[in-house]
This record gives structure tokens, C-alpha cells and sequence, in this order.
């Protein structure tokens, strides 16, 4: 059997390591069975195959739909006889619209067969020298904006850790040394699981270098566990606060989770395990309709404070969330979710605006030591991002200080 793997086109605003596992997973499946096999990025035809029998399209954000029906559309009018499946993520949140991309078929969820399967990123034609991976699926947490339940159920199935060493050794046959990880909450019951896997990575001596993109619960997050995960060879590591504002985590379905002292310990932990703050991602929500300015200007603030790399990520509604249904948004057009373009009842699409652009501007000045951003034309934040960076130095260390007036100054 020929078996064609479809990525259709994506934005921009995907991030530089994601791959789509579940595609990647079915193309391993069907290499073992001794199908033959091509992936190719949208609109391109295959080079291998000269007509495909079954052809898989992928999917990601919701509000990439039409990319996916114009894949869908293209390989359509190239191999009307080939049975074309749409999967992934927009498949699962809405699978009653994606019924009308003109696929043959819709599967939501994992694949029941494929998902056993590592997933082989030596299929994708621009030979990376990475892999995006997850060692667990769901999440123990119910946060009112996230469809992570939806995608795989509630609770949290983890891989054992042999079954998770044994993709880890299937990437070094590959050739691939480069790992991410994007767990949506890797440090549940780590004693059981990841600290499991660290062992076993220091045990049989693997060279990998890790990357921890999903924001990790910086309540599990121990002095132990940063020494062991440093020793096992993970480099980079990201924490997720979402807000400091205690009602605002309430109303996020977050009041047990992170508070501000949980973050400053855990900090304090990768610090002495050799992390530095500059390469320590911290993740926060804006825009939800239930924040004020000043809970998000406060949680960015703190976040300077703390000298890490602070990431404001801009509310995009998921079909199927609490907060979806809270701000009644049945029906919407798919694409008008896209964070560009929507704005919540209630906020100010120009001030989220700044807070991305500060912080943004704030995490290059840290992490580069670059006083010439202004100049180099590079950075060109709107004059509140400016305004906020300046009237807000008081609470960053001297070292940033510095750096910030000389950039603010235009020097």
C-alpha cells in the first residue's frame, strides 16, 4: 500500500520545534507493516509515490481550518481514488466541522493503532535534527481554558518509562539527539515517572540534549528533581503561573495550582542545579475576560522581576472549554478565534498588545545583553509598551535597569 502524509500549510506563529506527532506515529506504523511511505508539506506532490491509496491530513489550531480544507481540496483533485483521512487536533475539538472539509473520513482522538508506535521525524522532508516528543497525555488539572481533557480524556495517562526509553533509542538509531518535550503536565507523580526516565537516561549513558517546552507545575517541582534532571541531560525548562492574581486563578479552575512563592522556590531550585533564569521560560495568559490590567501588568512585572524568559500567551478561545462556552462563542467563524483577531469582552486589544510587546522587548534586552534594539530597528514596541517598561523599573534589578533605560532612551 502507498501511504501519503499531508502537513497543510500553518502560520507563522507555530513554534520552531512542533511536530505532529500523530501523524509521525502513523507513517512509523505503516513503515513496519511494509507500506510505502512519503510526507510532504501542502501543496506539494510526492516524489516517491506516484499515487497514494490512503492519504493522511493532519491538523492543529482550529482557526487553521481552511488550510486544512484546502489540503484536503488539492489531493482530492490530484488522486480522486485515494481515501483521504483528516486527523489531529482540529479533527478532535470539532469534528461535526470538520465533516464538511470533504474528507472521506474523520478521526478524532489517537490513533487506536498508530499510538504505540514512536514517531519518526526522519519522515519529514526537511531533515530535522530534532524531535517534538510527549511522555504523557491529558493532564490531572481542569483549567477553564484548556481542551487538553478533550483531546485525551480527563486524567493523565503516562508512558511507562521503559516504553518512553525504548522512542528515546529509536531516535538514536535515527540519528536525532535533540529532544522537546511537550508534556502538558510532565511533573505529575515523578518519583513514577520522569524521574524514572532520568535515571534511565543517566544509567545507560544517553547523550540526548532535552528541552522541557510544556509548562511544568512549579508546585511538584523539587531540589531533588532539579538535580536529577539536570544530571539526565535536560537543558531548558519552562514553568507556567498563568496569573498572580489569586481570583483570577480561581475563576481559572487554578486556585490549588501555582501562586508566586511556588514559582520563586522552584527558581531558586534550578538555580542551584545549574539553570540559568535567561533560559527559563515562564508561561502567563492574557486576555481572558475576567482579567484587569492590572492583574496582567502585575503578573508581567513580576515575571521581569524574576529575571526569566516571560511569555505572554494571548487567549485563542477552544471550542469545547469552559471559557468558550462562558463567552457564548457557538458558531463563531474558526478563523476569528485566531489571537490576532479576537479580543474578549471587556479587554483592550492595544494594551495586550504592550504586554507582549514589553515583554518581548524586556526578554531580548535580558538574555542578549543588547543595548542597540531601538536602533537596530529590530524591536520597534508601541509607545505604551515603552511607557510600561518605563515607569515600571523600579521593581527590576540594577543590571536591568540599565539595560531598559539605555534601550527606552534610545541610546
Amino acid at each position: 500500500m502507498k501511504v501519503l502524509l499531508v502537513e497543510p500549510q500553518r502560520g507563522r506563529d507555530w513554534g520552531p520545534h512542533q511536530q505532529y506527532l500523530g501523524l509521525l506515529r502513523i507513517g512509523n506504523w505503516h513503515q513496519c507493516i511494509g507500506d510505502d511511505v512519503e510526507y510532504v508539506f501542502s501543496p506539494n506532490k510526492p516524489k516517491t509515490i506516484d499515487y497514494p491509496d490512503l492519504v493522511y491530513v493532519t491538523s492543529m489550531f482550529t482557526y487553521w481550518y481552511k488550510n486544512v480544507w484546502a489540503a484536503i481540496k488539492h489531493y482530492k483533485n490530484l488522486y480522486p481514488k485515494a481515501h483521504i483521512m483528516l486527523g489531529g487536533i482540529y479533527a478532535t475539538l470539532c469534528p461535526e466541522h470538520a465533516k464538511q472539509s470533504g474528507a472521506d473520513a474523520v478521526i478524532p482522538g489517537q490513533h487506536p493503532i498508530a499510538k504505540d508506535y514512536a514517531p519518526d521525524p526522519i519522515l519529514v522532508p526537511d531533515n530535522p535534527d530534532y524531535a517534538y516528543m510527549m511522555s504523557s497525555f491529558g493532564c490531572n488539572r481542569a483549567c477553564t481554558y484548556c481542551a487538553t481533557h478533550i483531546l485525551y480524556g480527563h486524567g493523565i495517562r503516562q508512558m511507562e518509562p521503559e516504553q518512553f526509553l525504548e522512542e528515546v533509542e529509536f531516535l538514536y538509531s535515527k540519528g536525532i539527539y535533540k529532544m522537546w518535550l511537550g508534556d502538558d503536565n510532565i511533573l505529575y507523580n515523578f518519583e513514577g515517572h520522569l524521574g524514572q526516565i532520568c535515571e534511565l537516561l543517566i544509567k545507560r549513558n544517553y547523550r540526548m540534549e532535552i528541552h522541557i517546552t510544556g509548562g511544568m507545575s512549579a508546585l511538584d517541582f523539587t531540589q531533588d528533581a532539579a538535580y536529577l534532571m539536570r544530571r539526565a541531560g535536560i537543558k531548558e525548562i519552562s514553568f507556567s503561573i498563568e496569573s498572580i492574581d489569586s481570583d483570577v486563578l480561581k475563576q481559572m479552575g487554578r486556585a490549588a495550582n501555582v501562586h508566586m512563592e511556588d514559582l520563586v522556590h522552584a527558581l531558586e531550585y534550578a538555580d542551584n542545579a545549574g539553570y540559568r533564569r535567561i533560559d527559563t521560560n515562564v508561561y502567563f495568559i492574557i486576555g481572558l475576560p475576567y482579567q484587569s490590567k492590572q492583574d496582567i501588568l502585575d503578573t508581567l512585572l513580576f515575571l521581569m522581576g524574576q529575571e526569566v524568559w516571560a511569555h505572554p500567551q494571548r487567549l485563542t478561545p477552544i471550542p469545547g472549554t469552559v471559557d468558550f462556552k462562558r463567552m457564548n462563542l457557538e458558531g463563531i467563524d474558526l478563523e476569528d478565534l485566531h489571537y490576532k483577531k479576537f479580543t474578549a469582552p471587556g479587554q483592550d486589544s492595544e494594551f495586550l498588545n504592550a504586554i507582549y510587546d514589553a515583554a518581548r522587548f524586556s526578554n531580548y534586552g535580558t538574555r542578549y545583553a543588547t543595548f542597540n534594539l531601538l536602533k537596530s530597528g529590530l524591536f520597534v514596541p508601541n509607545p505604551m509598551a515603552v511607557d510600561i517598561l518605563g515607569k515600571n523599573l523600579k521593581i527590576l534589578s540594577k543590571r536591568q535597569r540599565e539595560k531598559l533605560y539605555i534601550k527606552i532612551k534610545g541610546g
